[in-house]
């Protein structure tokens, strides 16, 4: 784990970086959706973190929980580091719901991305 991820999950919220490596050991998606929540809850402002922990599937990220587009990289430049996948700026900007951004974590780990 390179120097950049290790101080991000550092100042992630208590578990993730756990639920990070519980999903590489076992795949288990709790695990994944635990890290992915953690790392969203890392980077957005502490006023939508109880709209987070109640995400559900139409959770809309800018709306809802406040992630801009440059957060959203953030976002997803974590989850590349920590995951090893490729994810597409394009695709990455026709996200609007949680349930959308964790399905697209879900089929790029599954399709092995780069």
């Amino acid at each position: 784990m390179d120097k950049r991820l290790e101080d991000e999950l550092d100042r992630a919220p208590k578990g993730t970086k756990e639920a990070l490596h519980a999903f590489k050991e076992s795949g288990d998606l709790e695990q994944l959706e635990i890290f992915a929540k953690g790392v969203i809850a890392r980077n957005i402002d502490d006023a939508y973190a109880e709209v987070l922990i109640k995400a559900d599937d139409s959770t809309r990220m800018v709306d809802d929980l406040g992630i801009d587009s440059l957060t959203m990289l953030e976002i997803a430049m974590t989850f590349e580091d920590a995951l090893g996948i490729e994810l597409i700026d394009d695709e990455l900007s026709g996200i609007e719901t949680y349930g959308s951004m964790r399905d697209y974590l879900v089929g790029q780990i599954k399709t092995g991305s780069p």
